[in-house]
């Protein structure tokens, strides 16, 4: 998109109702479009703004205090809204006070990092973490993959129709089964191109296998996991029906590495915090309830007579209660306005690149690493399955169109950002062959590229707020536009509450999701009917068969994190509308094992602390 000289000069370009914040030289803030004349329907007063700050008012770039989890309202989107963004200043401030002088929360002890699972693709399936506690003056170490998983804790993919699947797959040297058309398992020998039939599989004896149809071990809704064939460079997808499920061109889905356009990769960290840390390791030593994650100052009470017996830390915001993080980083070498984005310091891995097609981990560095993507996940009053939050750099992606109500209660539509300037889209006008095209994939420690020459991963974000564009968001707001209009709302508020040039104006808030009354997710975003006896989802089911109970932003996705696994933005049925829960759902309950992959992964426990602060 060209821009006349007389645009740049005012730094100022009105359309549709929208308007180019951040221009002004005296500042750090990048530009960014927002809609400025939004319907007011989710704000936060300078008062209630200011008792934020630990100080009692609000200064640039001070330290934020923690909501109170123990005694959150929860009375309408709005206080979710508000929770989440408060939670985000404080994990992101300069660390201070009780913190110790460790650059943000997020690094100081208050945080433990959560090692990702070793080689998940293929020696361990399952995953075995630990926590890693933060020591003042240890950099944290980040890896380039995250864990994407869903119900079955198995990596995700998305169909052309906006479907997600799981997807098994046969470790090396495995013999892989699939039924025949008469419903006998065969042993698998190989795959090979028909140019009638498309692919056909064969038996041991090179003879083709009729009507072949998917072995899937899986439990949690086995007609959403296929198992993963390769031919060649093409993988194969193939369900328990033995419907072969089409992915576009070169998606990795969930499996894949990012890379931005300054030629970093994407770098995650995944932590829990104190009070996370203290239950998961009383369930695991069985001193702790496991039934659900704590909302009520009981609950609290209990983990911290465990952490008082255990000689641990006494936590410093303890009515935080139990978060989970995950974050995404890039290098700052060559990062344009890197002075806009909050960073850290970290251990990142090298790689051997002789193999262009093929790198392979051979060592360690330093880099500072600036944050681009953070989801905010925590326990609350009244929800024990937690509030999902998430939150990106302004500048991170192009938005698809979406709609919001202006002052006046008018709906207005916004059209699919274009041009250039964008961390992870070379550019948005161009909505060909790059979009949705996942150029590389990990494998245990190794990134696989398809085509070396190609890093943009031209990505978008789908949903820019985090709700379809065509149907009900939540039982609070009846339009797209309503819901589109209280993230926006709150995220202007913020702005123009946050003094100077504080670095976190620089971050949106895309959303936030969580279920009705706190209830066990039944999988599905509200207003579609859950997959009913784990058969094909059903849309029509009449009353008194239960809603999604995914609410808020239930479609939310961070285009960082889910950048291959968005919903379309005209999700329709309960199969192709995709919240937080349709992965962290593992048994439609609430214990902290159903909800967080993290929970039922990590076996720590941690160690006794005499007074003195010796193991």
């Amino acid at each position: 998109m060209k821009t006349s000289k007389t645009k740049i000069a005012v730094g100022l370009f009105i359309t549709t109702g929208l308007i180019l914040l951040g221009c002004k030289k005296d500042a750090d803030i990048e530009a960014s479009y927002l809609p400025l004349d939004v319907e007011k329907t989710c704000t936060v007063s300078k008062t209630d703004f200011d008792s934020w700050f630990a100080s009692g008012k609000a200064t640039e770039n001070g330290l934020v205090s923690p909501a109170n989890s123990v005694t959150f309202p929860h009375q309408n989107n709005c206080d979710f809204y508000k929770w989440s963004h408060q939670m985000f200043l404080w994990i992101t401030s300069p660390s201070s006070g009780g913190y110790g002088n460790s650059g943000t929360v997020m690094e100081s002890p208050v945080f433990y990092n959560v090692s990702p699972p070793f080689d998940v693709s293929k020696q361990n399936p399952h995953g075995i973490r630990k926590l890693v506690p933060h020591t003042p003056g240890e950099l944290l170490r980040v890896t380039p993959h995250i864990s994407q998983n869903g119900p079955n804790k198995l990596p995700v993919i998305m169909d052309k129709q906006g479907r997600m699947f799981e997807v098994e797959t046969s470790q090396d040297n495995e013999v892989t089964f699939l039924k025949n058309a008469k419903n006998e398992l065969v042993a698998i020998k190989s795959l090979v191109n028909n140019e009638k039939r498309g692919i056909d599989f064969l038996d041991a004896k090179g003879k083709v296998i009729e009507g072949p149809k998917a072995v899937i071990k899986s439990k949690i809704n086995p007609n959403r996991v296929v198992h993963s064939f390769k031919l060649g460079k093409k993988q194969i997808f193939l369900d328990a029906s033995g419907n072969q499920i089409e992915t576009e061109q070169g998606q990795a889905g969930s499996n894949g590495a990012l890379m931005a356009e300054n030629k970093s990769l994407v770098y995650y960290i995944t932590m829990v915090n104190d009070v996370y840390a203290y239950y998961l390791s009383g369930v695991n030593e069985g001193k702790l309830n496991n039934s659900q994650f704590p909302t009520t100052q009981k609950e609290l009470n209990s983990i911290l007579a465990y952490a008082k017996a255990k000689g641990l830390p006494n936590p410093p915001d303890a009515d935080a209660l139990a978060m989970e993080l995950k974050t995404s980083w890039v290098e700052t070498t060559n990062l344009p306005n890197a002075k806009s984005y909050v960073t850290i310091k970290a251990i990142i891995p090298t790689y051997n690149k002789s193999n262009p097609n093929k790198w392979v981990v051979n060592g360690e560095r330093t880099a500072t690493l600036a944050l681009v993507g953070m989801h905010v996940v925590g326990s609350v009053a009244g929800h024990p399955e937690m509030i999902w939050a998430t939150f990106e750099h302004q500048k991170n992606t192009p938005n698809e169109a979406y709609s919001y109500k202006d002052t006046k209660g008018q709906i207005k539509e916004v059209p699919a950002d274009k041009g250039t300037g964008w961390l992870f889209n070379a550019n948005a006008s161009d909505q060909g062959a790059q979009q949705n095209f996942q150029n590389m994939t990990v494998s245990g420690d190794t990134i696989l590229i398809t085509n070396p020459e190609v890093y943009s991963p031209g990505a978008r974000r789908i949903m820019a707020w985090g709700s379809a564009s065509n149907t009900v968001p939540n039982p609070e707001d009846k339009t797209p536009a309503d819901a589109n209009s209280q993230v926006i709302s709150i995220n202007n508020d913020i702005r123009s509450l946050l003094v100077g040039n504080d670095i976190r104006k620089n971050y949106l808030l895309i959303g936030a999701t969580w279920t009705f009354g706190g209830n066990a997710p039944n999988g599905a975003s509200y207003p579609y009917a859950p997959q009913v006896n784990n058969q094909t989802p059903i849309d029509s089911i009449p009353t008194p068969t239960p809603l999604g109970d995914a609410i808020g932003t239930a479609q939310l996705s961070n285009s960082t994190m889910e950048t291959y696994v968005q919903s379309p933005s005209s999700a329709s049925t309960s199969a192709n509308s995709i919240s937080c829960f349709s992965c962290h759902n593992n048994n439609n309950g609430l214990a902290p094992s159903d909800l967080s992959h993290v929970f039922g992964e990590t076996k720590t426990i941690l160690p006794i602390v005499n007074t003195k602060g010796k193991k």
